[in-house]
């Protein structure tokens, strides 16, 4: 009985230790967003920038799943809105929650099986249905810029960064980082670090 009390509590633990890291990983990634979007983007007119800041968050989303990808382009969007001083626009926070948790969903469908189609897919589908889809009602509702300006513009945008997207998140994706994140966050190796200390 104790023997099994004990096996719950560290399983627990080791729970809890696991969380605590997605927290702080997916908090870097979240970071780098902000930075990405907010101070290394270039603008480009009135309602385009050109940025990777979306890169860190299609990572949240293979890495950590849906939930936690979602919560990374919703923090990411939030925050960075906030430090320059404006309230986000709902639709374009929609569009940022759809980056994180679009390869979340496909990462599990694929079994985290993750090569160049599934990530031109997930920025395919992205690019449609939150740059040209959400962002654009957005901008078009609260900010007044006509439907051809907004699509002549971001359409060249959305297939450029689509392409540089699927460059940049494959390879950090394919690189020894993700099988770092993987084992930081894995139960089994919390318990073999556990049983070396015990040797």
């Amino acid at each position: 009985m104790l023997l099994q009390t004990a096996k719950e509590e560290d399983l627990l633990q080791m729970k809890k230790i696991n969380k605590v890291k997605i927290i702080v990983f997916a908090g870097l990634l979240v970071s780098m967003n902000i930075v990405l979007s907010r101070v290394l983007s270039i603008p480009v007119g009135p309602t385009i920038r050109i940025t990777v800041s979306q890169t860190p968050v299609y990572l949240a989303g293979f890495w950590f799943g849906p939930f936690v990808g979602g919560i990374c382009g919703f923090l990411g969007d939030l925050i960075g809105s906030l430090l320059q001083g404006y309230a986000p626009n709902p639709f374009i926070s929609i569009s940022a929650i759809l980056t994180g948790v679009l390869p979340g969903i496909v990462a599990k469908l694929s079994k985290n099986r993750i090569g160049v189609p599934q990530v031109l897919g997930v920025a395919v589908v992205n690019g449609i249905v939150g740059s040209l889809g959400f962002t654009c009602i957005g901008l078009h509702l609260y900010y007044g810029t006509p439907w051809a300006v907004l699509y002549t513009t971001r359409t060249v945008q959305t297939v450029l960064l689509a392409i540089v997207n699927t460059v940049l998140v494959f390879m950090l994706y394919k690189s020894p980082l993700t099988a770092f994140l993987k084992r930081s966050v894995s139960a089994d190796s919390v318990q073999r670090r556990k049983q070396h200390r015990a040797i």
